[in-house]
């Protein structure tokens, strides 16, 4: 069966120029985890301490949670860090998808400027700061790689103006980067959001069905190509929020194995995992939490991050890590 290519359509405005004349050279892959808070050890709850997960066990010493102290990361995974964000912006409620996402990518404390927090969805508030630049548009769309691949349907409804689209796609547009496809996908240059395909496959037999350790190597080997590698793991938001205590256990247990494979193909690129607010990890309430979230970095580029205490702390980091170059004078 012939499928056709489905281009996204051009956003209404120029991307802000890229700083590809100040990258240090370095690579980060940003792996986001959408919704996944640092709650407490009570495997009746939190599936990060019921799930088997011994990547994170043998990372953190503990299981994903506030019980894994903040600390320097070494062994045969390398460098790293792991902190605790404040992920509320400094403002009361529960933190909201559309506003820390923006932080993340822009390190505009966007909830504190509109007074609320915000989401799921960016309105026109948010958007107007995403057209003014992000990472991605900083960046560039020749040296930055959105690694998710969409069904022929997203692009249809993108087309027809009825797709509404998360923060993270909406400035992957504004700064002209491409979202990818099945044709992507079938070359092992994008991977689905639930680490093994299995919507993909049920649509189209013919597509791969995967396991986790292997979308975990095929995510490693796109950041190794590209300045800055963005991967949207969705799912935990949305599990957090509809998904039973058993669909939770069985995210947590893929997720940890997709970041066995991960870091077992890793090379010298440095990855960068953190979240926008909590849920997953409190399956006692469908709604989002106050929690803290993790901020795992590991690699070569770790040192950048040492001093990062909020999520809008986030986006300077990166900044450091790949634009600035060494004083040669």
């Amino acid at each position: 069966m012939t499928r056709s290519v489905f281009i996204v359509p051009n956003t209404p405005h120029t991307p802000p120029p890229a700083r590809s004349d100040r990258r240090s050279g370095a690579r980060l892959l940003f792996l986001f985890l959408d919704g996944v808070g640092l709650g407490p050890v009570d495997d009746t709850s939190n599936p990060f301490a019921a799930a088997p997960t011994p990547t994170l066990q043998r990372l953190l010493g503990a299981p994903l949670s506030d019980a894994a102290e903040p600390a320097s990361l070494g062994d045969s995974f390398g460098d790293g860090i792991f902190r605790h964000l404040d992920a509320t912006l400094g403002v009361a409620g529960l933190p909201q998808s559309a506003t820390g996402q923006t932080a993340l990518l822009t390190g505009d404390n966007a909830a504190l400027r509109m007074g609320r927090h915000y989401g799921p969805w960016p309105g026109p508030t948010l958007k107007r700061y995403l057209d003014r630049g992000s990472l991605f548009s900083e960046v560039g769309a020749a040296h930055g790689c959105f690694a998710n691949v969409y069904p022929p349907g997203y692009f249809a409804a993108l087309r027809s103006g009825k797709q509404k689209v998360n923060v993270p796609v909406y400035a992957a547009q504004a700064a002209g980067w491409r979202l990818r496809d099945l044709g992507d996908y079938r070359r092992e240059r994008a991977l689905p959001a639930d680490l093994t395909g299995r919507f993909f496959y049920d649509y189209d037999p013919s597509l791969p069905l995967y396991r986790p350790e292997q979308t975990g190597a095929i995510l490693a080997d796109l950041a190794r190509d590209h300045t800055l590698t963005f991967f949207d793991f969705w799912q935990s938001d949305s599990v957090g929020h509809r998904g039973s205590y058993d669909d939770a256990l069985d995210l947590v247990a893929r997720l940890d194995a997709f970041l066995a494979g991960l870091l077992g193909a890793r090379g010298d690129v440095t990855l960068l995992v953190t979240s926008d607010h909590g849920n997953l990890e409190d399956k006692t309430d469908k709604r989002h939490t106050r929690n803290r979230v993790p901020l795992i970095v590991l690699g070569p580029g770790a040192a950048a991050f040492a001093e990062a205490m909020r999520i809008e702390d986030v986006a300077p980091a990166i900044r450091r890590l790949l634009f600035e170059t060494e004083n040669t004078a």
